[in-house]
């Protein structure tokens, strides 16, 4: 760990050095603080998200996601979740009022007593919502504790059935624009279902960590990563004429990373979230990804494992966790791979 510190310290953008001090080595000081806040506030996208925000405090003009309104980070999910990411104190004016957003203009956008909410598996405003609130750190201040139990219950149904198959309804599609049979899946109303978002929830949060849940999230992975031999695709939520997607509903066969050419390369993210989640003893899949993860190590500190590198560049709604401000550096590119390997390594209890 002191070799992959020592690189991070002296190559990395601000936003990882502070991380890596503060979250890691636990030894920064607060003129240190002060001197990378200084820094990464003065940076092109903080500075795009902090001109793009309302006076009541919604960042740019959209919600899940850019539109032709709002730019890839001017908007209120990804603008929260790159400030979540890069800022060093929570009470940053910007991310404060963008938190304070979730609270006063969430509700007129998407209703405050929706009493239907719950009626589409692995969707919704108010995951996308809890997500971002999680990401950001404001679980001890903001009340995501619905969507924390959502998340854990959607888990806990992987381990309750047979197959997603026995919660869902078939509908029939041209084959070349779904697959060869030309079927795919709507869940039921009512059916719980995990998807990318409640993963991002409980890797951020703490207030759920249990024996009891980590073994359950553990037993529903080591379930979705089997190859039950379907071809589908994940289910959809809805049909209402047109089909209408999860936010990433998880497939079962899923996998943690992709064969090309030969080569192996990793879903950086995905492996992150699930060893925050305290998952790398429990899922032999996921322990043999970080044990190549540490074997990638080279003697600087380098990580130079394979990456799937649409996973990590940039930020938005499904992936990235590029802190970098661009990788036209082979330096900077090196040290986002490298920062995100750090955290696998140290969530899995490797870089202690």
């Amino acid at each position: 760990m002191d070799k992959i510190t020592e690189f991070l310290v002296k190559n990395a953008n601000p936003s990882i050095v502070y991380h890596v001090k503060n979250d890691i080595l636990k030894n920064i000081t607060e003129e240190e603080k002060r001197d990378l806040q200084d820094k990464i506030l003065q940076e092109k996208i903080i500075q795009k998200i902090i001109a793009c925000q309302k006076e009541n405090g919604w960042l740019g003009d959209g919600f899940h996601g850019p539109n032709k309104n709002a730019g890839p980070y001017e908007n209120q999910e990804v603008g929260v979740k790159y400030l979540g990411e890069k800022l060093v104190y929570k009470d940053t004016p910007v991310l404060k009022n963008a938190i304070e957003a979730f609270k006063t203009v969430f509700p007129k956008l998407f209703g405050e007593n929706d009493t239907d909410c719950n009626r589409y598996a692995a969707s919704g405003s108010d995951i996308i919502k809890a997500a971002c609130v999680a990401r950001a750190g404001y679980e001890d201040t903001f009340d995501i504790t619905k969507e924390i139990t959502t998340a854990l219950e959607s888990f806990g149904r992987v381990t309750e059935i047979n197959s997603v198959t026995d919660i869902v309804k078939i509908r029939k599609k041209r084959p070349e624009k779904i697959n060869p049979e030309g079927i795919v899946y709507v869940f039921n109303d009512y059916e719980k279902w995990p998807c990318w978002y409640h993963l991002d929830i409980l890797a951020h949060t703490n207030s759920w960590r249990s024996k009891e849940n980590i073994a359950m999230l553990a037993d529903a992975f080591n379930k979705l990563l089997e190859d039950p031999g379907l071809n589908y695709l994940p289910a959809y939520c809805v049909d209402i004429g047109h089909l209408v997607g999860c936010c990433g509903a998880f497939k079962e066969g899923m996998k943690l990373g992709t064969e090309v050419g030969g080569e192996h390369y990793v879903f950086l993210n995905l492996v992150e979230y699930m060893c925050r989640c305290g998952l790398y003893s429990l899922v032999p899949p996921l322990k043999k990804e970080v044990d190549m993860i540490y074997d990638s190590i080279d003697e600087q500190g380098i990580c130079r494992a394979g990456y799937v590198e649409n996973a990590l560049k940039g930020m938005g709604t499904y992936g990235g966790g590029q802190l970098e401000v661009d990788w036209r550096s082979k330096t900077r590119k090196l040290c986002d791979v490298t920062y995100r390997g750090l955290l696998i390594l140290y969530y899995s209890g490797l870089a202690a």
